[in-house]
């Protein structure tokens, strides 16, 4: 008799569980890449909200809730709704839901799912896929991606919405959308993103989604028959990325990289820049790259920031760098090469990229070159000295008192009037507009930390021709200053 009481208890409470708490899904039988709804209803019960962060062996892709209340014979209902989306990837069961209530813990039953593959002769209304041309990449070398979607040209789309991976431990360095074309019964669209491992070992790119709406058929509330809308939910497939660490000691990563430097002149005049562009091209990694400004003794180098471009040739990626270096100097002087040492993604060997040696010939005011030259000194030889003096007559030491004296005159005149004259030189105005004038000034102050900082906004100007902005109220209070 006790276990009979004990069997009709588990009946009871069997009866009460599916009364509060029962599971669907909206669809059971689905093909790979489809996504299906998994509801959970529970009613007029307290609970604990379950945490389910996967289904099938796959991860869930989103949450919703929602509330309704029913009313039969007087008697209401409230029903919360919690609805689960994923993409199962093959045949599954879900497993059943435990929740715990204030009776007790109740349970779902569990419910099986389909993954038929598509089979030869059906054409799919929709499909969504990533391509990749790796699977084995070095970190930091750039790779690309092509996520391509196929709808069927029959299938009528209201709406839709996209959902992009999410990327995370890569680096996207460029995306790009082509235009959409038609493949038969399909419109194809591709969208190509170049990306590049943050880091070693074994990454995976998860899934994107899309979102499409159709029209349906619902049975209003009077029998009749009315339109409505409905989304089906879509899922690509996941990439898997091995990623090598790099060889130490290599300053990039990538295949058919060329160096080039050039220089707009190998003649100048002193204190006039020359401005040398550097360039590299290929499929590489280029914004990792360290400094690559050049040191030349005696000469005042001047940099802008390097500039890197990526873009997709012919379903290809490349990319390249450039950089513009100003060279100043009042001698002539040598550009040494530059050398950056990089992996070969292609051959898998480390290789070194040299630029050429560049030679500029700084001419004075005159036009002659001031090339560092040898002091040539020649002695005099005095011929007969003896004569020399006897040539001497008396007039020739009058005028040379008279000139002595008009001399003393001269420096005495020099002495008294000395302020005024370097007072009035002091003043000569210095136009605001000639850069290179006011940096002849402020070099001579520039243990002046106010100074510096303008020194460097004026160097930009003057020498790259960057269009900066000058602190004119600055610049004025510095003129007033140091009196120039």
């Amino acid at each position: 008799m006790k276990n009979l009481g004990k069997i009709i208890a588990t009946l009871f409470l069997s009866t009460n569980l599916f009364a509060g708490v029962t599971a669907d899904v909206d669809q059971s039988a689905i093909t790979p890449g489809n996504i299906v709804n998994f509801s959970l209803h529970i009613s007029d019960i307290r609970f604990q909200k379950p945490s389910i962060t996967t289904l099938c062996g796959v991860s869930v892709l989103g949450t919703s809730s929602q509330t309704s209340i029913n009313g039969v014979n007087g008697k209401f209902t409230k029903t919360l709704t919690l609805t689960y989306s994923f993409a199962p990837e093959h045949s599954c069961v879900i497993n059943p839901i435990l929740i715990k209530t204030d009776n007790g813990i109740l349970k779902t039953a569990p419910i099986k799912i389909d993954v038929n593959p598509l089979s030869k002769n059906a054409k799919e209304k929709f499909s969504l896929e990533y391509m990749s041309d790796k699977k084995d990449v070095y970190v930091g070398e750039p790779f690309s991606v092509t996520l391509t979607s196929k709808i069927r040209r029959d299938m009528k789309v209201l709406d839709s919405k996209f959902e992009a991976s999410d990327m995370n431990g890569f680096w996207i360095k460029k995306q790009q959308q082509e235009p959409d074309t038609v493949d038969g019964d399909y419109v194809v669209t591709k969208i190509t993103y170049v990306i590049a491992a943050q880091k070693a070992g074994e990454l995976t790119l998860k899934p994107a989604t899309m979102s499409l709406a159709q029209q349906a058929l619902k049975n209003d509330f009077f029998g009749g028959v009315g339109n409505d809308v409905k989304w089906n939910r879509y899922i690509s497939n996941s990439l898997h990325v091995n990623v090598k660490a790099l060889p130490s000691g290599v300053d990039l990563v990538g295949s058919d990289i060329k160096l080039n430097m050039s220089i707009d002149k190998i003649k100048v005049n002193q204190n006039e820049a020359a401005n040398a562009t550097l360039t590299l091209s290929g499929a590489a990694n280029f914004e990792d790259i360290g400094a690559l400004k050049p040191f030349v003794a005696n000469v005042s180098v001047f940099e802008d920031d390097a500039k890197v471009e990526h873009f997709i040739k012919s379903g290809e990626y490349h990319s390249q760098y450039t950089k513009k270096i100003a060279f100043v100097s009042e001698k002539s002087f040598t550009i040494p090469p530059i050398e950056i040492k990089y992996f070969d993604t292609s051959t898998h060997e480390i290789k070194m990229l040299r630029s050429e040696s560049l030679h500029v010939d700084v001419v004075g005011n005159n036009g002659a070159s001031t090339k560092d030259e040898p002091l040539k000194i020649e002695k005099g030889v005095l011929q007969n000295p003896k004569t020399f003096l006897e040539d001497f007559s008396e007039f020739t030491y009058i005028a040379m008192g008279i000139s002595a004296f008009i001399g003393f005159l001269l420096g005495v005149g020099f002495m008294i009037f000395k302020p005024y004259l370097r007072r009035e030189k002091s003043e000569a105005p210095v136009s605001h507009k000639d850069t290179k004038a006011l940096l002849a000034k402020l070099i001579e102050f520039k243990e002046d930390d106010e100074v510096r900082e303008m020194i460097e906004i004026l160097e930009k100007k003057a020498y790259l021709g960057q269009n900066v902005n000058i602190d004119k109220k600055k610049l004025q209070e510095l003129r007033k200053k140091y009196k120039f």
